[in-house]
């Protein structure tokens, strides 16, 4: 028994060792350890095509040019009005007077009103204007000329204004002055055709052929 006993120990021991040997995966602890998995780098994305950004030129929009603003007209005031107003009175009372003296009375009243306007407004054209055509009825040129050069230069867009420096002309016998006065005049757009026919002070003009191109030339016909 004790020899049997022995044996069975050894056999086990044996055994003990051989399982040791063989490594045996089913023991735990000694399995070989598992090889770490590496997990693959991510894919880099791929690469996109960059559009770079092209300025396309463009054409410059013009601009116009902002159109000069007219002069204002001047204006006169009530009271320098009333002054001229009284003035043409005057010389209505002068045409129909009979007697030489009221005539002239009547006109010397007229260029004081004229003077007292121009006094008050220095700018005022055709309060110039309106005393040259009263000197001219003095046969005072020398005056009107000095009244109608200033009234041109404050006011080179009046019809009435060249109108008068046409006649005033005319009387001198400056036809060719009073020709481009008549053409401005027309220009600006003076409509008194019964003056253009009528009136004395242009009869120098009306005997120069270039008068009559002059109205063609602005669709104006006159009859005698």
């Amino acid at each position: 028994m004790q020899h049997t006993l022995k044996t069975s120990t050894l056999l086990l021991a044996m055994s003990g060792a051989l399982a040791l040997v063989s490594g045996c995966d089913k023991v735990p602890g000694l399995s070989k350890p598992a090889e770490p998995v590496v997990a693959a780098p991510p894919a880099a994305p791929a690469p996109q095509a960059s559009v770079a950004a092209v300025a396309v030129p463009t054409a410059p929009v013009p601009v116009a040019a902002p159109e000069p603003a007219a002069p204002a007209k001047h204006e006169p005031s009530l009271e320098v009005r009333a002054h001229s107003t009284q003035a043409f009175s005057y010389i209505s009372m002068a045409k129909n007077a009979r007697d030489a003296t009221v005539r002239a009375e009547n006109i010397d009243n007229a260029l004081r009103e004229f003077s007292m306007a121009i006094q008050k407004d220095p700018k005022y054209a055709e309060a110039y204007s309106s005393r040259a055509v009263t000197y001219m009825q003095l046969k005072k040129f020398n005056k009107a000329e000095d009244d109608l050069r200033k009234a041109k230069e404050l006011a080179p867009d009046s019809a009435s204004v060249r109108y008068n420096y046409a006649s005033l002309h005319s009387l001198n016998g400056n036809v060719d002055l009073a020709l481009d006065e008549i053409d401005a005049a027309l220009t600006k757009g003076f409509t008194d055709y019964d003056a253009l026919r009528l009136d004395q002070d242009l009869n120098n003009l009306r005997k120069h052929p270039e008068f009559r191109k002059i109205l063609e030339k602005h669709k104006v016909f006159i009859v005698k």
